[in-house]
């Protein structure tokens, strides 16, 4: 009789295994290493925060005592009731400077009105036989001192002067004249306009002229010759 023998039985299979203990420890080891290196990679930066928090600190404290070594070479605190005292005459001159600057540059944009202009007005205009010593000039007067061998020439000089613009308000009629002598060869030397020193024997007549207002011209006249 017959028989069929049948060697493909499942059952005599061997049975599949998904989690062998070699894949458990391969996985195991992975894990392992990963860990091993996600350690060492803290570790180093936290050594690195280490060294940095280290130089601040060492920043820090040097910052810190030169901070202490500027507060101990720093005045004693003052009375704020003495050092206002001691600000306002400092703020006073400030202020009388700023005036005088403000002034002089006044002067200096106004071109015929400084004082260069009247002096050099009174060189041309000044007769041969006159001589200045003395010019000053301010706000609303001015001065001439000197000294004439001809008292006829300074009413005419004068007149001319007062009518120029610099001199526009102001009479020049306050004059006093006063006798010197005779100046011989032992005398003073006068220096005659454009020349040398020269000696003369003429009488020489000492001046002054101060300036008035306009107003009070006629009561502002002084000796004539």
């Amino acid at each position: 009789m017959a028989q069929q023998i049948n060697l493909l039985t499942p059952i005599l299979l061997a049975p599949k295994r998904y989690l062998s203990a070699l894949t458990l420890l391969q996985a195991a080891g992975l894990l392992v290493l990963a860990s091993v290196a996600a350690g060492l990679w803290l570790l180093h930066r936290d050594r690195q925060a280490e060294v940095a928090h280290q130089a601040s600190m060492a920043r820090f404290m040097t910052e810190r005592q030169a901070l202490q070594v500027a507060n101990a070479g720093l005045p004693a605190p003052q009375d704020a009731q003495a050092l206002q005292q001691q600000l306002q005459p400092l703020l006073a001159g400030n202020a009388e400077r700023r005036a005088l600057l403000q002034t002089l540059g006044s002067g200096q944009d106004r071109e015929g009105r400084r004082h260069s202009d009247l002096l050099a007005l009174v060189a041309r205009s000044l007769p041969e036989s006159a001589w200045l010593s003395e010019l000053r000039h301010s706000p609303g007067r001015v001065e001439l001192v000197g000294g004439t061998l001809d008292t006829a020439v300074l009413r005419p000089w004068l007149s001319r002067l007062a009518a120029h613009p610099l001199l526009a308000g102001q009479e020049l009629s306050a004059l006093r004249v006063e006798k010197l002598g005779a100046q011989g060869s032992d005398g003073p030397a006068l220096l005659e306009r454009g020349g040398p020193v020269a000696q003369t024997s003429l009488p020489v007549w000492a001046f002054r002229v101060v300036s008035a207002p306009a107003s009070a011209a006629s009561a502002a006249s002084g000796a004539t010759p």
